[in-house]
């Protein structure tokens, strides 16, 4: 029996490999089942971690600057591969859970740590940066990227701007004659966990700024600062999908330099193996924090989920929660199973406990179908 592992992370508890690493020993006493296992994400945290399982190359950690300036500096990490990709996350250094709750500050938010790991990656050589946008602190367009890129904004008064979400409006010009060579030779491809467009009711500001400790009048400033800067760069910016990822990341990005914007789940699958690993497959289980309706809105357990019943492969899930609203029936799947469903937060957060419940029904759930 053929049993592919295709875990997503449970957020704040455990990361896809060590999901996938602990259903695999729960079955590793069954002498008849092959496991296979391909770790899932989306764009988000820790997508880097999984692209990198399956690439040549090494780590690379640096300090650098977190979400806040008035914060201390991160150390952060990204992965250098071999070919000269670099494979980094805006979580390493601008993401959300770098900021205490009472600290949050989305007005003051920076992506320049993140910009500063992309200038490192490119002074080592690499020439296509494939950048997970989840997860992020801010809400500053990509402002904090383009500047420790070599751009530089100014005012009417031509002063210089601090990239975060209060300078946006304030932009009257974008200066680029100190963007480096190695800079503008080099391609970009950002990956996005949501698709949001950058501007509107479902914006990045309406959506996400709340979530990054924006008030409702800050809410309405950001949104403010992101169609001036859809007016500057002066295309459909406003309304593109994905754009409103990360703050907004995109926005900038996309007008300033060689980039791409892709759907994260398809891209970290499609270089994860999970067409191979599905040939030949007599169950897939896969799983993440939480099954919802948005599992199946291009996350990466609903593509697996997807991939599997369209090869009419028998495909099970096991997360941490399950909600109520979701019709399991509609789902196409054998099982799921909620494993960390009514426990205390602190003992349903667990690492230790998490993994141990996952792989026990991991085991049960190879038991009755084998």
């Amino acid at each position: 029996m053929k049993v592919v592992l295709a875990f997503d992370k449970f957020k704040g508890s455990a990361t896809a490999q060590q999901l996938n690493e602990a259903a695999q020993q729960g079955l590793c006493g069954l002498d008849d089942v092959m496991t296979v296992c391909v770790p899932v994400a989306d764009g988000g945290d820790g997508t880097t971690a999984v692209l990198a399982a399956n690439r040549q190359g090494q780590w690379v950690t640096l300090p650098t600057m977190g979400p806040l300036l008035q914060l201390e500096p991160v150390t952060a990490s990204y992965f250098l591969c071999d070919d000269g990709t670099a494979l980094i996350e805006t979580a390493a250094a601008s993401g959300l859970a770098l900021v205490s709750p009472e600290a949050r500050d989305v007005m003051r938010a920076s992506t320049l740590g993140t910009g500063l790991l992309m200038r490192d990656a490119m002074e080592r050589g690499s020439r296509h940066i494939v950048l997970g946008l989840g997860g992020s602190a801010t809400c500053d367009a990509g402002m904090g990227i383009m500047s420790a890129l070599g751009a530089e904004f100014l005012d009417h008064e031509g002063h210089y701007l601090y990239p975060s979400g209060a300078s946006l409006e304030r932009i009257a010009h974008i200066e680029t004659r100190g963007i480096p060579r190695e800079v503008q030779v080099c391609s970009f491809t950002l990956l996005t966990d949501v698709d949001n467009p950058l501007c509107g009711p479902h914006g990045t500001a309406a959506v996400f700024a709340p979530q990054k400790g924006a008030s409702p009048q800050q809410v309405e400033l950001l949104e403010r600062g992101m169609m001036h800067v859809a007016g500057i760069v002066g295309t459909d910016i406003a309304g593109k999908a994905g754009c409103g990822a990360a703050g907004g990341i995109p926005a900038l990005m996309l007008h300033l330099l060689d980039t791409e914007l892709l759907p994260g789940a398809p891209y970290v699958l499609s270089h994860s193996g999970l067409e191979d690993a599905l040939d030949g497959a007599d169950l897939v289980i896969t799983g993440e924090g939480q099954l919802d309706a948005q599992t199946f809105m291009g996350k990466g357990p609903g593509m697996v989920i997807q991939s599997a019943l369209e090869r009419g492969i028998g495909v099970a899930a096991v997360c941490g929660t399950i909600t109520p609203d979701l019709d399991l029936e509609k789902t196409g799947l054998l099982a799921a199973i909620a494993v960390s469903e009514g426990l205390p937060k602190d003992i349903a957060m667990n690492t230790g406990g998490t993994l141990a419940r996952v792989a026990h029904a991991v085991s049960n759930l190879v038991n009755q179908n084998r």
